[in-house]
């Protein structure tokens, strides 16, 4: 009686447990979860972009893309939700494990990468790329940047203004043509020596600036004069005579300041400053020049970031994906429950949506990267851009800090600017003292002179009459014979020495103008020692940046082969039962973060490169760059032989 008594009531125990906790398979003894869950939307695969075989930066043995043209390509599909694993079920899937009927309530299992499909080809990009070398982006960004054509046109237009400058000294030729006619008869009792007088001739001259100040001015003037003189001074109706003359009188003028405006430095002032303005603008081209490139490569730096950050992610969610098959698996066998199968399909979608924005940031960076390039985006089909330049295995190279301090207040085109203003500065400033100074000029006016000039026939003397001519008057610039000792060599002339002064008692203008250049000097002075110790503090942060970010490769190196290896082990543990979900989810995501951590300073270190390049000057020589001639960046817009009027 006491046995049948028991089993009664061991039987309806365990019918009430059954009815409380329908949870427990009474077969198997496991618990199973049988509550009414949503099911997840179905999520379609979209086909992949034209442009394939880049979409992956994973494998670095992929084809570019069959367009040779940058801007010529496949087009992209419309944007889809992305890949997630799904329940399409694939062919040559191979078979699971297990038992092989569902559990009621859970899912059918769904195709992971378990088909053979790499992270790429399991969520590819909606959009379509091309892959490129940091040394293609660079060539294109040198021959398309405008505003490196821009700086070309600066740097032309200053040497233009030194040919002004220089212009200044050239040698002008004036010359005239003249006639002349005048009629001045007698009047009253007035003394006669001129009736009229017809005239004609002409001058020559060359004008050339000194240096040092002056003007010197070569005339030659030659004329034919015929004078109508009375034969009796002051009685015209006893009678007239014509007389015609010749006359050439070269005229030498020398003018030339004593103080003020005198001196080769001081009249030079305009050739030097504008040389150093093209010094200048040579050094701002090169400055232009290296901002450009460095912004170009810390572009495709922070590209190479987003590409490399999106395999991760990918991974990630792949294996995550993987993992989910397996809990699948494991949970139609009735050895892990739903709750597992949820808890992954959680991070999943996390690990998915974390795809989506990655994806986003290398079309963002990919458009950037365009940008500075110079390219287009009218009728453009391919946008994106997969970096093929990935430096995996970083030199870390001992940098002499002092060493580089001295090359970049050496080198640094920004230094030299300041240096070629304020030796323009000290150019105002010898100008400006000379201002103080009083006006004093002397002008030397010297005018030798030829003449012929008619002579009437005088019957008394027995002189016969003489007409004067242009050879004569040559002759007549010098005295012949024994004249020569008693009254020099030349025989007519005017010479002429004259001094002006002009003085300005109180002088404050000048002196006003003096000092305000010395407090200007004194300011580019100090600005120029501000931004040298600005220089040398930004190459002590470059250098010390790239030391940290060394260490830092070493440190979050080891700590990705040490999430591995947990990830590994965890795994392990996990498909004998010795660890949960939980715990694997756990490992990926400290694996998530050591390659994330590992990335940053990779390019943190490369970027620190790039600033310590600029800052010493040596970025366009580092990465074997030169700019074009200047006459080809100009003649790309058609103006290197541009005509005048065309723009009258």
């Amino acid at each position: 009686m006491a046995p049948s008594v028991s089993l009664s009531l061991a039987t309806l125990l365990a019918g009430l447990t059954v009815s409380q906790n329908p949870t427990v398979n009474p077969e198997t003894g496991l618990a199973r979860d049988v509550q009414t869950r949503i099911e997840p939307p179905v999520v379609t695969p979209r086909p992949a972009p034209g442009v394939q075989s880049p979409s992956s930066t994973a494998s670095p043995g992929m084809a570019p893309p069959s367009s040779t043209d940058p801007g010529i390509g496949t087009s992209a599909p419309g944007r889809t939700p992305l890949r997630r694993p799904g329940a399409e079920a694939l062919p040559n899937q191979p078979p699971s494990t297990g038992t092989t009927s569902p559990v009621p309530g859970q899912q059918t299992p769904r195709p992971t990468v378990a088909d053979g499909r790499d992270p790429g080809e399991l969520y590819p990009l909606s959009f379509a790329t091309e892959s490129l070398e940091l040394s293609q982006v660079l060539k294109t960004a040198l021959e398309n940047n405008l505003d490196l054509r821009s700086t070309a046109f600066d740097v032309a237009i200053s040497e233009k203004n030194i040919m002004v400058a220089l212009g200044a000294y050239d040698v002008f030729m004036t010359s005239s043509l003249y006639a002349g006619k005048a009629v001045t008869p007698q009047r009253g009792s007035q003394l006669a020596f001129n009736l009229g007088q017809t005239q004609l001739g002409g001058t020559v001259g060359f004008e050339r600036k000194l240096e040092t100040g002056g003007t010197v001015n070569l005339t030659i003037g030659a004329s034919r004069t015929l004078v109508l003189q009375p034969l009796v001074i002051g009685n015209a109706a006893a009678g007239t005579v014509s007389l015609g003359s010749y006359a050439v009188a070269p005229t030498l003028t020398l003018t030339h300041p004593l103080l003020r405006n005198a001196g080769l430095r001081v009249n030079r002032a305009d050739i030097d400053r504008a040389r150093l303005a093209t010094t200048r603008a040579e050094a701002g081209e090169m400055l232009s020049a290296q901002t450009i490139v460095r912004d170009l490569i810390l572009a495709y730096w922070d590209l190479l970031f987003a590409s490399r950050d999106l395999d991760n992610k990918r991974r990630s969610a792949s294996t995550t994906a993987e993992q989910r098959r397996r809990t699948q698996a494991e949970v139609a066998a009735g050895r892990k429950s739903q709750l597992d199968l949820d808890t992954i399909y959680q991070s999943l979608v996390a690990r998915e949506n974390d795809v989506v924005l990655a994806e986003n940031v290398l079309l963002d960076r990919s458009l950037t990267v365009r940008t500075l390039m110079g390219q287009d985006f009218i009728d453009r089909k391919v946008l994106g851009i997969i970096p093929r330049t990935d430096p995996q295995a970083l030199a870390l190279t001992p940098v002499d800090l002092n060493a580089k301090v001295k090359q970049a207040l050496k080198g640094h085109p920004q230094l030299r600017q300041l240096e070629i203003s304020l030796a323009s500065q000290r150019i105002d400033e010898l100008v400006a003292a000379n201002k103080r100074l009083p006006q004093l000029d002397a002008r030397v006016v010297f005018t030798p002179q030829g003449r012929s000039i008619d002579a009437k026939a005088n019957p008394s003397a027995g002189t016969p009459a003489l007409t004067g001519n242009w050879g004569q008057a040559f002759q007549n610039f010098f005295n012949q014979g024994d004249a020569i000792s008693e009254k020099g060599l030349l025989a007519d002339y005017n010479a002429r020495i004259e001094l002006t002064l002009a003085w300005d008692i109180q002088n404050r203008a000048p002196r006003a103008t003096h000092e305000r250049i010395i407090l200007e000097m004194r300011r580019a002075e100090a600005q120029l020692r501000r931004n040298q110790q600005n220089i040398a503090m930004s190459v002590i942060r470059a250098v010390n940046a790239q030391r940290t970010a060394g260490a830092r490769m070493s440190i979050t190196a080891e700590s990705v082969r040490l999430a591995q290896s947990n990830l590994r082990a965890e795994e392990a543990r996990n498909k004998v039962g010795r660890s949960t979900s939980y715990d694997v989810l756990f490992r990926q995501d400290e694996l998530a973060i050591a390659e994330f951590n590992a990335l940053n300073a990779q390019i943190d270190y490369l970027r620190a490169t790039v600033d310590l390049q600029m800052l010493t000057g040596e970025l366009l020589q580092s990465y074997g760059l030169e700019l074009a001639s200047r006459s080809a960046r100009i003649s790309q817009d058609g103006q290197a032989n541009a005509e005048p009027g065309r723009y009258e």
